[in-house]
């Protein structure tokens, strides 16, 4: 559940504070840029949380997708959610075998 109004980076209101965050919308926010959000448990106390998430390859898995990416800029949204989507995949796929 949001805590405040999630906005995009041109400040326009995405989704209000209180409204549950779905799968739907968090792929929404992604596409609009949005790198975080002020959440809140609605099952616990009434405070603000970030989340994030952390991706742990091996030194191998990360310099392979380096040099996949290396003409690209990192910095761009889809390209930073596009590599971080990447990296889940190879991780998920190396463990797997």
């Amino acid at each position: 559940m949001t805590a405040t109004e999630v906005k995009d980076r041109m400040g326009r209101t995405l989704l209000t504070e209180g409204q549950v965050i779905t799968a739907q919308k968090l792929k929404t926010l992604k596409a609009w840029g949005v790198t975080d959000a002020n959440i809140k448990d609605s099952k616990g106390p009434d405070e603000v949380v970030q989340e994030v998430d952390k991706i742990i390859a091996s030194p191998a898995i990360i310099k392979e997708q380096e040099t996949l990416f290396k003409h690209t800029d990192r910095r761009h949204p889809a390209i930073a959610e596009l590599y971080d989507i990447c990296l889940a995949r190879k991780v998920e796929i190396r463990q797997d075998n």
